[in-house]
């Protein structure tokens, strides 16, 4: 068992790369760029369901909850 062990982990420390080569290989400017890039899809997303959305008059909950008159506790 010892033997596949060290197979293993002889393997994945080929496969995996130093904390060096990791430093060198990012590119900030390309890292910032794809943060943007998602932000900006999630804000586009979030901005096409909300022009998709049914306005309140076509959803009968809140436009009776929107009808709804309060009337003060001490007024009874």
């Amino acid at each position: 068992m010892y033997g596949l062990e060290a197979a293993i982990v002889h393997y994945w420390q080929k496969k995996t790369m130093s904390e060096e080569e990791l430093l060198d290989a990012a590119d900030v400017g390309r890292v910032v760029f794809c943060i943007w890039m998602g932000f900006a899809g999630f804000a586009l997303l979030i901005l096409c369901l909300s022009w998709g959305a049914a306005p309140n008059h076509e959803r009968p909950q809140l436009a009776a909850a929107a009808k709804i008159v309060s009337v003060p506790a001490e007024g009874r």
